[in-house]
């Protein structure tokens, strides 16, 4: 719920979602975690400069699903 919106935008808000296909509510979805992704591996790159893409990418499923399983799916045991 959002609480740091007015009545009157909270309204305009839920009225556009409800106006988007499924097509389009997706898409945005899909844009969002595409740019939180995108930010998360920028983070990686500054705090590991010479990380290459695949440790990078075993840090991103270090942060998102535990060291535990990504160890396990990256064959790092």
């Amino acid at each position: 719920m959002l609480t740091d919106t007015s009545p009157k935008a909270r309204e305009v808000y839920l009225r556009r979602l409800a106006e988007m296909t499924p097509s389009e509510r997706v898409s945005i979805g899909v844009a969002l975690w595409d740019a939180g992704d995108a930010l998360q591996r920028a983070a990686l790159r500054r705090e590991c400069p010479d990380a290459g893409e695949a440790e990078i990418t075993y840090r991103v499923a270090v942060a998102r699903f535990g060291e535990a399983l990504a160890r396990k799916v990256y064959g790092k045991e």
